[in-house]
């Protein structure tokens, strides 16, 4: 990349050259009966940049095994499993990077069985899983139990969202395919899931309850009721201490039109409350048109309105703060808004021409308030800036705390946190087979983006500002040639 610091240009790397591998095999037995594979996934950097060697890690490596076993004659029971490893190495700087990472945390001063090592020059984890699963008949059984270390990482060619944990689930019901006097068909299912850290920490649990029917008329209906019971969590302080983590509870409900007409609809919306005072809504509709075989055109409008009484804003150090170990982590109450528009064009003129458009404006604002920290550990309890002796000023770009006023602790800043992204994703696929296996792609992508006004949410305006922000354009060609027919 070229960078400009005022009028002083040079050229960064900014991507190394990788090599990206991955190699998997699977082999059946007993007629299907059985399997057993693998998969490793490796990644090579080559890392001169001394600025990228601080950031990315050099290689990393993933190897796994997964098979399946039916149980019975008729292959209703089935035990599935996987087992893997992962090891990853590069500089001290990049390991300590990886190891605070959100997806690690090594750094939690109450987690006595992590500790960041600054030496280190690489990292190695584990996890696998196993489920039993029944696959036939109106009974539903789902039952699975893994786990996966602190160290486990696989995001170099891959994907997951945390390690450190142990998780178990339990899922039962019934289902029903025969039409009967109102319904066509139907399933109920329950279900119940914990998850603890390594260090016995209960950080995960749910109750579920769940419920789908297609009336006779082919109309669908959804119904879902969760409860979630109070537990910990590191998230809240970012890596920092455990804190409580209220209790929560979710209402969730759609209904469809029968999907075999020419306009289909959905209405779909959810209600979650917190006791604490916290809780979120959204509305969504959806609209598809099928004006005949070869074009379809859909619009998806939704509406989410969130107010979370715990948003991290920052930890600032500070060993007069012994109630939370030290460090002030400092917090707010949010008001979320988010207003995506998902619209999509699918056109088939032949069976070897067709295009493909998707479009999503999307508007998200936050309007933070209330600024405090958390009051001690393991507690949702906070010490409010501006109460109690403590100060809160604002000029108009930052704030500036005092949280004792005139004691010993020393003041801190930190931005004004509101926001208002606007942002538009538009993609357009032509795809044209020229000739029997042999295709060619061409496709446009433009991106918008405006974060004007934040903290203020008004569609109208914002739309408006969206569409006249300055737009990037993207085109890429892509074309396949099959050497025998």
């Amino acid at each position: 990349a070229e960078v400009d610091e005022s009028g002083h240009r040079s050229s960064v790397e900014v991507e190394p050259l990788t090599w990206y591998g991955v190699v998997r095999g699977l082999e059946e037995f007993d007629e299907g009966r059985a399997g057993l594979g693998f998969i490793t996934t490796s990644v090579l950097r080559e890392l001169g940049d001394s600025e990228l060697a601080g950031r990315l890690v050099r290689n990393a490596f993933v190897f796994g095994v997964d098979g399946w076993r039916f149980l019975d004659q008729d292959k209703t029971w089935v035990l599935t499993g996987w087992l893997g490893g992962t090891t990853v190495a590069g500089s001290r700087e990049a390991l300590t990077r990886l190891q605070t990472s959100p997806l690690h945390y090594f750094q939690r001063p109450d987690a006595g069985y992590l500790s960041v090592e600054k030496e280190a020059t690489s990292l190695s984890g584990w996890a696998g899983r196993a489920v039993l699963n029944k696959q036939q008949g109106p009974f539903i059984l789902n039952v699975g139990l893994g786990a996966m270390s602190p160290g486990f990482q696989a995001n170099d060619l891959g994907y997951h969202t945390r390690g450190d944990l142990i998780n178990g689930h339990v899922q039962t019901g019934f289902q029903s395919f025969h039409p009967g006097q109102h319904l066509r068909r139907w399933n109920t299912t329950l279900t119940y899931y914990r998850t603890y850290d390594l260090g016995g920490e209960r950080i995960g649990e749910y109750w579920y309850l769940d419920g789908e029917a297609q009336f006779l008329n082919y109309w669908t209906a959804g119904l879902h009721l969760d409860y979630e019971p109070p537990k910990v969590s590191h998230y809240l302080t970012r890596g920092g201490p455990m804190a409580f983590y209220p209790s929560g509870q979710t209402f969730r409900g759609s209904i469809a039109s029968d999907d075999r007409k020419p306009l289909v609809a959905e209405v779909k919306g959810h209600y979650r409350t917190h006791p604490d005072g916290g809780y979120n809504y959204s509305l969504g509709v959806s609209l598809l048109w099928k004006p005949g075989p070869k074009l379809q055109l859909s619009i998806s409008p939704s509406y989410t309105f969130r107010y979370s009484q715990g948003q991290w804003i920052r930890a600032v150090p500070d060993s007069l703060m012994t109630a939370t170990l030290g460090t002030r982590y400092v917090l707010s109450d949010l008001d979320q808004t988010t207003f995506p528009v998902e619209t999509r064009v699918s056109w088939t003129f032949t069976p070897r021409l067709s295009l493909q458009v998707y479009v999503q404006p999307f508007i998200g604002t936050g309007a933070f308030s209330r600024f405090k920290e958390l009051a001690a550990v393991r507690t949702f309890d906070f010490n409010y800036f501006g109460e109690n002796g403590s100060s809160i000023a604002y000029d108009g770009q930052s704030y500036t705390v005092d949280p004792d006023g005139q004691g010993p602790a020393e003041p801190f800043s930190f931005s004004d946190p509101d926001f208002n992204l606007k942002s538009l994703r538009g993609t357009a696929v032509f795809r044209w087979e020229y000739r029997p296996g042999s295709i060619l792609y061409l496709v446009w992508t433009q991106r918008r983006e405006d974060h004007s006004r934040p903290g203020e949410f008004d569609p109208g305006r914002d739309f408006q500002d969206l569409f006249s922000a300055p737009g990037e354009n993207i085109f890429q060609l892509k074309f396949t040639y099959r050497l025998k027919e």
